[in-house]
């Protein structure tokens, strides 16, 4: 195997017995063997369920690569047979360094076990010694943020705490690879975005991981390439770029009859035809509404510290801060600092995350306001203010970081930058794909003839 592969998948299979009734276990277990022994041919009792069969691909060092596909076309089954928890039938898996794996909810913990107890569990399993795990408790309990919880049986927790303490442990163990099942869709957005910016750091230093999700646009936004499956039958696994095998997933999805209840449109058929030269006008769609958040002042951090962001928020054109708002709604966002020590060139950012962690939008004032040579002293307070309409977002929760730096361009620094300083939420949005819409969106439809 390559020195940069760090896992090569050959071939892999696996099939399951599946039995009508709990007696035919015995009798697989005992007619066979008697049928021999006669001469005869022997029976089977079971039916064999393919799972998964001929899969084939490879993860390189530092590289992500994303599992895409409809349940239960074998995702979490080949992840189980990478991680060795289940033998494959057929084929091989090579693996290269280090694996820790966040599989379904509460593997490797003991539900009668405290969440203490349960981080020395899981990291002995990913084979830290004593020592080791005494030595990074306190930054595992930091990372996972669940309080006095840590000291209670995990079988009291939320699925969120169970994601929280499991992947606090896998990020602490120094592996090489991560093998992640879906787990990220359960935590809240800031727990979410704490995982992706360390999964983005542990990237950079040469991490590998291997993603499953349903969610193409994380597959897009974090993998380089991406492995198709489809439940048995259907189509032979695909592995290519992210960006193609996700297309072609999305035309099987979309492809798929199932998706459409029975007898739709049954209704609609039955009505007269409406005759040429006739236009249907749509109501207008009601646009996006948002519930804002308070400015999070003990957000996570960082920056030399010449001024600090004491303030942030969305505000109506009358001053007036707002709790809630619309898509297409003309706001301010504003951003209020104190100046500790003198700042030339001054700059004011903002930027939109969603649960992912991608940046939607980023503006800052750097090349407005770079030719007006700015300087801030020590005790002044600046607020900046960025008027726009409010986009069009799909429902969901996004969070805006903050930032003051000083200095032009790329070679600015940064004095106080805010993660996940304000969320949004949307609460209503007409989208169902893709991460935003157009603004003041209208739409009729005219018959115009027939064919031919």
């Amino acid at each position: 195997m390559s020195s940069d592969v760090v896992i090569r998948v050959e071939r892999l299979s696996k099939c399951y017995q599946i039995y009508d009734q709990p007696r035919d276990r015995l009798k697989q277990f005992v007619l066979p063997r008697l049928q021999r022994t006669l001469g005869r041919r022997p029976g089977s009792y079971y039916r064999e369920f393919w799972a998964l069969q001929d899969v084939s691909f490879e993860v390189r060092k530092g590289e992500a690569v994303g599992i895409v596909g409809r349940n239960g076309s074998g995702k979490s089954t080949l992840l189980q047979m990478i991680c060795g928890t289940l033998n494959p039938t057929a084929g091989d898996v090579h693996i290269q360094g280090r694996v820790a794996a966040l599989l379904e909810l509460g593997s490797g913990f003991n539900p009668e076990f405290t969440g203490r107890e349960n981080v020395y569990l899981n990291a002995t399993l990913l084979g830290l010694s004593r020592e080791e795990i005494d030595a990074r408790f306190e930054d595992i309990a930091a990372f996972a943020n669940i309080g006095s919880f840590i000291e209670q049986p995990v079988k009291t927790y939320s699925s969120g705490m169970y994601v929280r303490l499991a992947f606090a442990v896998i990020a602490h163990v120094d592996a090489d690879i991560l093998v992640i099942d879906e787990a990220l869709a359960v935590g809240d957005v800031f727990f979410q975005q704490k995982c992706m910016r360390f999964l983005q750091r542990f990237q950079q230093r040469g991490g590998s991981l291997l993603l499953v999700t349903h969610d193409t646009a994380a597959v897009l936004g974090m993998c380089e390439k991406a492995l198709l499956l489809s439940p048995m039958g259907q189509r032979a696994p695909i592995y290519g770029q992210a960006e193609e095998v996700c297309r072609i997933y999305l035309e099987d999805l979309y492809r798929d009859p199932g998706r459409v209840a029975a007898g739709a449109g049954e209704d609609a058929a039955a009505d007269e035809p409406a005759p040429r030269g006739t236009v249907f006008e749509a109501a207008p769609e009601p646009p996006a509404s948002y519930a804002v958040s308070p400015f999070n002042a003990q957000a996570r951090s960082f920056g030399e510290g010449k001024a600090s962001i004491v303030d942030a928020g969305l505000f109506d054109l009358d001053g007036r801060r707002l709790s809630a708002a619309q898509a297409e709604q003309r706001v301010a966002l504003k951003i209020r600092v104190q100046v500790h020590r003198r700042v030339v060139y001054p700059a004011f950012g903002f930027m939109l995350k969603n649960r992912h962690g991608e940046f939607l939008f980023t503006e800052g004032t750097d090349a407005a306001f770079r030719a007006q040579g700015l300087a801030f002293e020590p005790g002044q307070v600046a607020v900046a203010s960025f008027e726009f309409d409010m986009p069009q977002l799909i429902q969901g929760v996004y969070t805006v970081n903050v930032a003051f730096a000083e200095g032009l361009g790329h070679e600015h620094q940064q004095q106080h930058w805010l993660h996940d300083a304000l969320v949004l939420e949307v609460l209503r949005s007409r989208l169902v794909h893709g991460y935003c819409g157009v603004a003041r969106l209208t739409s009729r439809i005219e018959l115009v003839g027939e064919h031919g």
